[in-house]
């Protein structure tokens, strides 16, 4: 599986569950939720071979994510990068999230579980943050 299709399949997962909702993209809160996602077996199989977590400065990494927002914006399905932003705005509608779900030939059913589980860790990685303020 190619970056830019794990970028298609994030970001269509992720705007069938929530619209057109920012996709966090700092302080290591995806990181931590697709992992989680991925460890409950949320996403397809391809996914968990092809992405890889390691210990960076932040915390917990996804070695790969990076790339990953990138190419998603670079598609312009999110909005472009920005070191200060915490999250990245989504650019395309529930219709075309639909389409790239076609071309994958992933049901939705598929797809809005894989983004409730993503939505959950984040909202998860979030508390945990909340619980251990960085320094002033």
């Amino acid at each position: 599986m190619k970056v830019q299709d794990i970028a298609e399949l994030l970001i269509a997962s992720w705007i069938l569950t929530g619209e057109r909702d920012s996709l966090p993209t700092g302080d290591g809160i995806l990181d931590r939720a697709l992992r989680d996602a991925l460890e409950s077996g949320a996403f397809p199989a391809p996914w968990r071979e092809r992405l890889n977590f390691a210990d960076g400065r932040a915390g917990l990494e996804c070695v790969e994510l990076k790339s990953v927002i990138n190419s998603a914006q670079l598609a312009g399905f999110s909005s472009d990068p920005n070191p200060s932003y915490q999250a990245t705005s989504m650019k395309i509608s529930v219709k075309a999230a639909l389409r790239l779900l076609r071309r994958h030939s992933i049901a939705e059913d598929d797809a809005k579980k894989w983004g409730a589980a993503l939505r959950a860790g984040v909202e998860k990685a979030r508390a945990t943050m909340r619980d251990y303020p960085s320094p002033a």
